[in-house]
């Protein structure tokens, strides 16, 4: 396997924002928003440091723009929802996340797997 990053310390860090239409009523705490997780790879000496380049990163989230449909949005740095250790270099085909899923039955581990087309259905590329 070809090594990809062989030096460093190395975080995955969740950053997570919302999305919602700039007029909306701030005090109905049980709107809808749309909400995104988004990993980022940190390159940081300590879980501290890793932190505070994620929430950095974060806050360029904070901005307003215009949608498809004419709608004045507004997009909104919430936190940091992750922060995970990546214990080995990576390169290709490197664990880097694993769950633990818990002492279940069989019959519901089979349940966690997804067809190929489920997972590649999920996925929403970015536009280039």
């Amino acid at each position: 396997m070809a090594k990809i990053i062989n030096k460093g310390d190395w975080f995955l860090v969740e950053i997570v924002e919302k999305f919602e239409p700039a007029d909306s009523n701030k005090l109905q705490e049980l709107r809808r928003v749309t909400t995104w997780g988004n990993y980022h790879l940190i390159n940081a000496k300590t879980p501290s440091e890793a932190y505070d380049k994620a929430i950095k990163i974060g806050k360029t989230s904070n901005y307003n723009f215009i949608n498809q449909d004419k709608i004045q949005m507004k997009s909104e740095f919430l936190g940091i929802g992750d922060l995970l250790p990546i214990y080995e270099d990576l390169e290709d085909g490197a664990e880097i996340l694993w769950n633990d899923y818990g002492f279940i039955s069989s019959k519901r581990s089979k349940k966690i797997v997804r067809t190929k087309k489920e997972l590649i259905s999920r996925i929403k590329l970015k536009q280039k």
